[in-house]
């Protein structure tokens, strides 16, 4: 379990969230964490604070012991990415006896199990007996909750149109978002022009590791090539034998608070997405942008649906093909830096319209059929 100061709230708190009057909905996760719950459930109940005709609260596996009754408290259900058991049973039970609504919330391809071996092979995890019946069980127990839910709720149009082929389920997309701590824990960043450039990588797990390797090696090269400029990487991942030609240029910082990741990405010029080019790395989402976005950092990132749909070329950020990361890397680099800063004040713009707690608020509304 990850503990959080922010999501560390004694459940009469979080029940008191789930104001009557209004049209209740219990987001329950198996176990909080910094990825899924903070996006899927944390950030929607945040943003859900201050509507006037919709409350939302969030639970725990843990809590199902202490408040066996959820469905007497809620008017909709939103199971968040759990893998179908006894407990799920007996809350989608619960929820369909008092004739109240489920929805189950999935951000990842990691439903349908004709995708095991990708999904496994991608994350860098052997295909090999133990490990591979571990990810082959819970994404069949996942695609298992899914079916048996009212509606389904996911990230991007990719992972809905995965859904809908798995499943005859309404749908909706509901992007993830920032939050409010987000939004306050760093400024816009100031312009303060640096010779060189400075590349940052935000890496959340050591699963992203064949993820970089896409861009490994031309980051290396171009590192070679312009002496002056960085990398900075953020988190748990192996280097790549790639960078070992150039090791005082590259900076390792560990894996930190979501709140202080915001000051490390308004400390580079790039925020940098490589990612692999098959069905899993498609269904992602667009966060690494919008993080960055949200203190001014353009983000590159690898030409898939998702970041097509979330950036413009040269606009509000840059996209490349795994041919082409050195020679875009090299683009930007000769851009003037008042250039490059335009480019982060459009990402910033777009971030704060279509990814603010407000937008998501607005978004579940349309999933809910709730008015103001």
């Amino acid at each position: 379990m990850t503990r959080h100061p922010l999501w560390d709230e004694g459940i009469a708190q979080r029940l008191s969230r789930l104001r009557e009057g209004t049209y209740r909905v219990a987001y329950v996760a198996p176990r909080p964490d910094l990825g899924t719950f903070r996006y899927r459930a944390f950030n929607p109940v945040e943003a859900l604070k201050t509507h006037e005709s919709v409350s939302a609260g969030y639970f725990f596996y843990s809590d199902l012991k202490i408040i066996p009754n959820l469905a007497d408290w809620a008017d909709a259900l939103v199971l968040v990415r759990a893998p179908y058991d006894q407990r799920v049973e007996e809350l989608y039970r619960s929820f369909r006896n008092a004739g109240k609504r489920v929805f189950f919330d999935i951000d990842d391809l990691v439903f349908d199990p004709n995708y095991s071996s990708l999904v496994a092979s991608s994350l860098g995890y052997e295909l090999q007996e133990y490990e591979f019946n571990q990810w082959s069980a819970f994404i069949v127990n996942v695609g298992e909750s899914l079916r048996r839910a009212d509606a389904a709720i996911t990230t991007n149009g990719f992972l809905a149109k995965k859904i809908t082929d798995f499943v005859d389920l309404p749908t909706h997309v509901v992007p993830n978002t920032f939050n409010t701590h987000q939004r306050e824990a760093h400024p816009l960043k100031e312009s303060a022009p640096l010779a060189g450039l400075h590349i940052g990588y935000f890496s959340g797990s050591q699963s992203h590791a064949r993820d970089f390797g896409v861009a490994s090696a031309a980051l290396a090269e171009f590192l070679s090539n312009s002496p002056e400029s960085r990398l900075t990487i953020v988190g748990h991942l192996p280097l790549p034998a790639d960078l070992d030609q150039c090791p005082d240029q590259v900076t390792r910082l560990p894996f930190m608070d979501f709140r202080a990741l915001q000051g490390a990405m308004a400390s580079v010029d790039l925020n940098i997405v490589p990612l692999q080019n098959n069905d899993f790395t498609s269904g992602k989402s667009d966060l690494k942008y919008f993080e960055a976005g949200l203190v001014g950092t353009p983000t590159l990132a690898s030409r898939n649906s998702v970041f097509e749909q979330a950036i413009v070329h040269g606009a509000n950020g840059f996209l490349a093909d795994s041919s082409t990361w050195l020679s875009t890397l090299h683009d930007i680099a000769a851009q003037p830096e008042t250039q490059l800063r335009e480019v982060g004040l459009a990402a910033h713009a777009d971030t704060t319209n279509r990814y603010s707690p407000e937008a998501l608020a607005e978004s579940l509304d349309a999933v809910l059929g709730v008015q103001k």
